[in-house]
């Protein structure tokens, strides 16, 4: 199932309905533990005066 909501006709995220739920939870915890990472390191490198070897 794509997700819905978006302007593009490319859906960026997809989701098996036949997956079992831990499958899709531990799907769901590596991507939000990723854009969590993601977003500390850009907050980090902000407070090093935006020294682009932090990322």
């Amino acid at each position: 199932m794509p997700l819905t909501g978006h302007d593009c006709t490319i859906p960026a995220l997809l989701i098996d309905t036949q997956a079992p739920l831990d499958v899709l939870h531990d799907a769901a915890v590596h991507r939000i533990q990723a854009v969590t990472q993601l977003l500390e390191n850009l907050a980090f490198r902000e407070q090093l005066s935006s020294d682009a070897v932090v990322l």
